[in-house]
């Protein structure tokens, strides 16, 4: 099958991008040190509040695949973060991510997830979580990073089942994370 005129024009186009953005890197290297400051290490329990049904909706099934177990379902979530597990307590924040319906045998999930802090300590903070949740709700997932106050974040999130319904789920996350203060970056060169 001979390619068309256009096609091979694109590939021109692209190949000369390519060459002109190494070269340019190349010329213009940028470089730089960073101190990570001290170490801080915190414990703390927020409550994740999702919500089902109604106007305030917090979750969005994207991809319903109709199968047995929910396996191959895509669901998106915004829901509240707060201070307790009644839907009164203070709002710290919001619980962003996906669900990925991952098992075929029983009702677990890959969930990836910011925690974006809006109030308290953290306000203008986020904590990036990854993990596997099992079907009564039970997680240990991986803090990879953060910004704001927690750059440089490590650490573990475990979570709780507190209630659920066909309204919603409220779940304890006890959040374990290790920090740095006084990040300093400079530039070399």
């Amino acid at each position: 099958m001979a390619s068309s005129p256009h096609s091979s024009s694109h590939l021109y186009f692209l190949l000369v991008f390519f060459l002109l953005l190494l070269a340019a890197a190349a010329a213009f290297p940028v470089t730089s040190e960073f101190e990570l400051g001290r170490q801080s290490r915190i414990h703390f329990r927020v409550y994740f509040h999702e919500t089902y049904l109604g106007p305030d909706n917090t979750t969005v099934t994207v991809v319903n695949m109709s199968l047995p177990n929910t396996f191959g379902d895509i669901d998106i979530f915004d829901a509240v973060l707060r201070t307790g597990p009644s839907k009164w307590s203070t709002e710290v924040g919001r619980a962003q991510g996906v669900s990925f319906h991952m098992s075929q045998r029983d009702e677990s999930s890959l969930i990836p997830l910011v925690l974006v802090f809006t109030a308290g300590n953290f306000c203008d903070s986020t904590l990036t979580v990854i993990g596997r949740m099992d079907a009564s709700g039970k997680a240990d997932r991986a803090i990879v990073g953060g910004t704001g106050v927690f750059q440089f974040a490590s650490g573990n999130m475990v979570s709780k089942l507190v209630t659920f319904d066909d309204a919603g789920v409220v779940a304890a996350f006890d959040v374990y994370v290790v920090y740095y203060d006084d990040v300093r970056l400079s530039a070399i060169g």
